[in-house]
């Protein structure tokens, strides 16, 4: 294994894959095991607009948040080296991929749709989880829209130079030191 590759390498590693999945927990593992920083793309997004992701989506609506998440993004890819966690619909577009392999490593972690379902539920933040009235939906009714999005995004997602399998009942140490060696095979 080859980690001082790894950490001269002097792009940025891009964590994408659905919601729930581990992006940032992962990324604040590998983050510190490479001695690199951290960022989560979401939280970036929370500071600079003054509120969270789901007032903005209530607000402003999804068209304005995928814009604003792209201008960060660039700001991102042109002034930060590092690990960073995207939120699970960055990759909306081929140009949004493109982008991130030409300034980095794109990393795609893959989490089982039951693992994904259960994590979300116990999330009632996410607007995904409530119906109309406010009160939080059917495990059916939600695995079933989550799959038809995750269906959405997946061309994307295996776009990425790198996977890791999770299957939801892995230590984040235990994947993160996964991660770094399918890292070290790919650098």
């Amino acid at each position: 294994m080859n980690e001082y590759r790894l950490k001269k390498f002097d792009g940025s590693i891009y964590l994408t894959g659905f919601m729930a999945s581990g992006k940032s927990a992962i990324g604040r593992e590998i983050a510190k095991k490479l001695e690199r920083p951290f960022v989560d793309l979401d939280a970036i997004i929370k500071r600079g607009e003054g509120k969270s992701i789901k007032r903005i989506f209530e607000e402003e609506g999804e068209p304005y948040f995928r814009d604003r998440e792209w201008q960060y993004l660039l700001e991102l890819t042109r002034e930060f080296k590092g690990v960073v966690a995207l939120g699970g619909g960055a990759l909306h577009n081929q140009r949004v991929v493109d982008h991130l392999k030409v300034h980095g490593i794109l990393v795609f972690i893959k989490a089982p749709m039951e693992v994904i379902v259960e994590r979300v539920m116990r999330n009632t933040k996410r607007p995904i989880v409530l119906n109309a009235e406010g009160k939080i939906k059917s495990r059916e009714t939600l695995f079933t829209e989550l799959k038809a999005l995750y269906s959405s995004r997946i061309e994307y997602y295996k776009q990425a130079q790198v996977t890791l399998e999770s299957h939801g009942n892995e230590l984040k140490e235990g994947q993160a030191l996964k991660l770094i060696e399918k890292l070290t095979r790919y650098v």
